[in-house]
C-alpha cells in the first residue's frame, strides 16, 4: 500500500494488489498515511498453492478493475 501511495504522490498512477487476509491491513496503513480512500484491488487467497491456470483466470478478473485505478 504505500508504495502505491507513494508512487501516486510522485505523479505515478499505481495499481496496488492485496489478497484477501491482507484488506483490513491495507485499509488501516492508507489510513494511516492520510489516504482512507485509497482505492485497491482484492484477489482470492493464497497465491503460493494455486494451480497457474487459475492465477490466470484472477488476473483477468481483475484487470479491468486494474486499468481504472491506473487510467482513472
Amino acid at each position: 500500500m504505500l508504495d502505491g501511495i507513494i508512487m501516486e504522490q510522485l505523479g505515478i498512477p499505481a495499481a496496488v494488489i492485496f489478497t484477501e487476509p491482507f484488506t483490513s491491513s491495507g485499509k488501516a496503513m492508507a489510513v494511516a498515511h492520510g489516504f482512507p480512500d485509497y482505492p485497491f484491488v482484492v484477489i482470492p487467497h493464497p497465491i503460493n498453492a494455486t494451480p497457474y491456470e487459475l492465477l490466470d483466470q484472477w488476473v483477468e478478473d481483475c484487470l479491468p478493475q486494474v486499468v481504472r485505478l491506473l487510467l482513472g
